[in-house]
């Protein structure tokens, strides 16, 4: 029997762009945090012959379970040489989908906690058009190029995912984590963050 891999149970919450004006940020501490199940890292990427839209090498089985490294910080470590390479890459959380759930028991490895905490931009749609054998997509996002496209609540994810569903496109979650890469130095050499600079985000984890 295998093993499971040592990528963590990801702490995972949402990064507002903007806390209201008048507002304070509620202490890291005392936010509710959302743990979702995962069943592995995924790695996404750029190649020019996807027509803008990212990419990912999965099962053959129809479950759209990601292929490749086995844990987020291997995960997180080939993304980093992807980009180095050239290749626009991102690490993300592959999450349990209802697919799973109808076969009884999560597909793929079932994660343990390895303590690494991430913020979350959102909820990317990772889908598999009939045609496709081994790989599946993900939309570019329609303001950032280096960034997939994501959806700020698991709602707007799953009424997605259910009109795809019924085309008979299968589809998973995946939970898109802020990188190291996504901070600059601001104002007062606070780190910023890149796509959202007035952002309130806990941590820098990643690579």
């Amino acid at each position: 029997m295998e093993q499971p891999p040592p990528i963590a149970r990801v702490s995972i919450r949402l990064v507002p762009e903007e806390t209201p004006r008048g507002l304070r940020r509620p202490a890291a501490r005392r936010r509710a945090t959302y743990r979702p199940l995962a069943i592995g890292p995924a790695v996404l990427f750029r190649p020019r012959s996807a027509g803008g839209r990212w990419v990912v090498s999965v099962s053959t089985d129809g479950l759209l379970q990601p292929r490749g490294p086995r844990s987020l910080p291997a995960a997180i470590a080939r993304s980093r040489r992807l980009r180095a390479d050239g290749i626009m890459a991102r690490a993300a959380v592959a999450l349990v989908a209802p697919e799973d759930v109808a076969l009884g028991q999560p597909a793929g490895r079932l994660v343990t906690d390895d303590g690494l905490r991430h913020d979350c931009y959102g909820w990317a749609l990772l889908y598999q058009l009939p045609e496709m054998r081994g790989m599946a997509v993900v939309d570019p996002h329609d303001r950032f190029d280096d960034l997939p496209a994501f959806y700020e609540s698991p709602l707007e994810f799953v009424d997605r995912a259910a009109y795809l569903a019924d085309r008979g496109i299968a589809a998973r979650p995946l939970a898109l984590i802020t990188q190291l890469d996504d901070f600059r130095p601001g104002p007062g050499g606070r780190m910023c963050n890149r796509f959202y600079p007035r952002g309130s985000f806990r941590r820098r984890w990643g690579g």
